[in-house]
């Protein structure tokens, strides 16, 4: 995969997502900024930086929050092959042990991380253990969600059930060539891409 940028459009909310995604050493860097608004919360800026392995294992992850109500404030986390997690000074956080990555609720692109590590065939399903980062109080939990291959990415895209297990959502998401989500019904949808 060549260095690729896009942006996302917040159906929820005014809101966009910005990211450049490129290719590296040790896999691919994720640098992520989103700004807007959703509910009835104030308008916020959040940046992200996620380094993932080359067979889409996520292998850490920053967030800051750069403006909205609790800023500024950040996070830094790493996670091992064992799915062990450790924060920036390197004690673990047992709370997390067993999640695979991060989800983040301002940016479609923490999908695509699954979409991709699972590699699913058509008609398989996995249920999984992320760590969802709730913005913009910053709070990290372990929750549970399933993805569904409805038709597996290729030069075509392909398309996913989702299911958000903790709340009950269910939407079916279209991913582009490279397993890089493009429509996320209700939440967002890509604008632009390089």
């Amino acid at each position: 995969m060549s260095p690729r940028e896009f942006i996302w459009s917040d159906l929820n909310g005014p809101g966009m997502e910005h990211l450049t995604l490129a290719p590296n050493d040790d896999g691919y860097v994720a640098d992520g900024l989103y700004l807007g608004r959703s509910d009835d919360l104030p308008p916020c800026r959040v940046h992200y930086v996620i380094h993932i392995s080359p067979a889409w294992e996520m292998r850490s992850a920053a967030v800051s929050l750069l403006s909205g109500p609790q800023s500024p404030a950040g996070i830094s986390l790493s996670v091992d092959e064992d799915c062990a997690w450790r924060d920036a000074n390197g004690e673990p956080i047992a709370d997390l042990a067993g999640c695979h990555e991060i989800d983040l609720f301002c940016s479609p692109f923490t999908n695509s991380l699954a979409i991709r590590r699972l590699g699913l065939a058509r008609g398989e399903s996995a249920e999984i253990s992320i760590a969802y980062l709730d913005l913009p109080d910053m709070r990290l939990r372990p929750l549970r969600q399933r993805y569904s291959c409805i038709e597996p990415f290729g030069p075509d895209g392909g398309q996913y059930r989702y299911e958000a297990l903790f709340r009950s959502q269910t939407a079916e998401l279209s991913v582009d060539s490279d397993g890089v989500v493009t429509n996320f019904p209700g939440s967002f949808k890509r604008v632009w891409d390089s």
